[in-house]
């Protein structure tokens, strides 16, 4: 479920996320983190049920005129509200630290399930393929653990908030004689009841109104994701674009993207503005509310204004404290939309896992490749290749030809392992080290050095034998720039590119190599040049190659046409 949004349990789902990070080796530093937020939180709300206590005696000082009692009132609330800031600072700083340890575990806990069982590249073969990994593991990561942290925390504050008020403001109530059908009864602490009342009306009208909002605002995530990521091919393949004059296409699919973005924007808009009108207008009648309630209480002299005051304040703590679902409605529905972002991403990594798996197997055998009964399915198992059986010894170097759609690249991924859809048994020789390299090579972000040895480290190799290779592979104009760190993928042309490539194969020194047409965009004179260090260089390794050109045969000792019955067949050049 990689684009609908859930229908399961709120808790159970947010569960599921949190759950790997509260149950890890960080438990007990995040549990002391997380209890000391609460207890300086907790704190914060002792202070404010003193300065409760207090709007009684400075109100009663106002009435009565008494110029000591209102200077030692002050003097009190200084001491409360720096006493206040003190507890929040404390708490905000420790959330903040919970916050940086909970993100840096549970991405780096993300990326591994990513990489894991090669899920990054497997997840295109699911039917519904994932939206945006990228953003769910930098965005929504970070915004699931603030927003949980939000609405834990403050379903704390509010329910010991209400605890500690629903007692003063019952207290304060006094009684509210009531006549119903010939009946006299007192209600006592009737404004707890009324506040009650109020509050779960607010709330269900509040919940009634916004929860289309939820919905939108997951589409909202998808939309904008999928706007940036077509701005970022348009960076990607700028080149191709220019080269097309497809400027005005491109422009008119980003401003239809963007349109979609805006439009989905404004039902947000509309359906937060009716959220707004609700929620301001219940906000506000809460201001005046308990004062219409004690008014007559007040006005026949039973309580005084610093009671008045007080009842005021409690009143609104409780109502603040049972409409917290309803003042964090939007809070709540951003959380939904992540958490079906977050559940996503890891039913799709799971559902990799669901995919037809075959493991390559390793044996002492002397071959570094045998392949056996190989047949190859695409995803619609459609079979494109049956019954290959071929084996290759050190040195033996594989020519792979055929028309362009029968399942060459495919037949590579398979034997490199990467291609589910097969059955049949794939062999290695045990702690054989590959290297596949494509067509369009594979640019990593780095130095000059770094994207040479990749994916080796270039600290383990000598910067000689780099610079012998460099030379060699005519990247000698680099040769300067070696520990530059640029944008090289833009920087170098796909032919310099695909010189790398082969740069790369000799500093890794791998016992066999796919080469998926590694040379094409190349000239006849280097492509016979770098196939020629192959040779040289890596002369008892196993070499696979795709290709069209006839010039690469020289170096290839065996022949697979998978246009004529997919037989090997060894080549003599004598």
């Amino acid at each position: 479920m990689s684009s609908s949004i859930r229908s399961q349990n709120w808790l159970k789902d947010a569960w599921s996320i949190a759950k790997p990070y509260w149950k890890s080796s960080k438990k007990l530093k995040a549990g002391s983190l997380l209890l000391a937020t609460i207890v300086f939180n907790l704190m914060s709300v002792y202070i404010t049920v003193l300065i409760n206590k207090w709007y009684n005696k400075f109100y009663a000082s106002i009435q009565h005129y008494d110029k000591k009692a209102f200077i030692s009132s002050l003097y009190l609330f200084s001491i409360f509200a720096f006493t206040f800031i003190f507890f929040q600072i404390c708490a905000s700083l420790i959330r903040k630290f919970l916050e940086i340890d909970w993100r840096r575990w549970l991405t780096a806990y993300y990326i591994d399930k990513w990489f894991a069982n090669q899920s990054y590249y497997k997840s295109r073969f699911l039917d519904k393929k994932m939206d945006n990994p990228d953003q769910r593991i930098s965005d929504d990561i970070n915004d699931f653990i603030s927003l949980t942290l939000d609405l834990t925390l403050g379903l704390i504050n509010s329910l010991v908030t209400l605890l500690s008020f629903i007692t003063i403001l019952w207290y304060i109530s006094g009684s509210l004689p009531v006549h119903i059908f010939g009946h006299y009864f007192n209600v006592n602490g009737y404004l707890v009841y009324i506040a009650l009342v109020y509050t779960l009306i607010g709330t269900y009208i509040t919940f009634k109104i916004g929860r289309p909002i939820i919905k939108l605002n997951f589409l909202q995530q998808n939309y904008e994701a999928d706007f940036r990521y077509n701005l970022i091919r348009v960076r990607e393949y700028s080149e191709n674009i220019a080269f097309y004059q497809g400027e005005k296409e491109e422009g008119h699919n980003l401003f239809n993207k963007f349109n979609i973005v805006v439009n989905n924007f404004v039902a947000i808009i509309y359906r937060q503005m009716k959220i707004d009108i609700f929620t301001n207008i219940y906000s506000q009648i809460a201001v005046v509310f308990p004062f219409i309630i004690s008014s007559s209480r007040y006005f026949s002299k039973a309580i005084q204004l610093g009671d008045l005051m007080q009842i005021n304040s409690a009143f609104n703590r409780v109502q603040d404290s049972l409409s917290f679902f309803l003042s964090s409605y939007n809070v709540l529905a951003n959380w939904r939309a992540v958490m079906d972002r977050l559940n996503g991403f890891q039913d799709d990594m799971e559902n990799t896992l669901k995919l037809p798996f075959h493991k390559i197997e390793f044996s002492n055998n002397q071959n570094n490749l045998t392949v056996k009964d190989l047949s190859i399915l695409l995803p619609n198992n459609k079979q494109i290749l049956n019954l290959l059986n071929f084996s290759l010894n050190p040195g033996d170097k594989l020519l792979i030809i055929g028309k362009s759609g029968v399942g060459k690249t495919t037949l590579l991924r398979a034997i490199s392992g990467i291609w589910p859809f097969y059955t049949g048994k794939i062999t290695l020789k045990e702690n054989i080290k590959t290297l596949f390299i494509t067509q369009k090579p594979y640019i990593p972000e780095g130095s000059f050095k770094d994207i040479l040895c990749y994916p080796m480290s270039a600290e383990k190799i000598d910067k000689e034998i780099i610079l012998k290779f460099m030379r060699l592979c005519e990247l000698s104009a680099y040769i300067n720039v070696l520990d530059s760190v640029k944008d090289w993928s833009n920087l170098l042309s796909i032919g310099e590119q695909q010189k790398i490539s082969f740069c790369r194969i000799l500093l890794n020194q791998p016992d066999i190599v796919f080469l998926d047409e590694a040379t094409s965009a190349l000239d006849e004179e280097s492509e016979y040049l770098l196939y020629g260090l192959l040779n040289t260089h890596l002369k008892y390794k196993t070499i696979i190659s795709v290709g069209h050109r006839k010039l690469i045969i020289k170096w290839h000792n065996c022949l697979l046409n998978m246009d004529n019955g997919c037989k090997m067949e060894k080549l003599n050049h004598e």
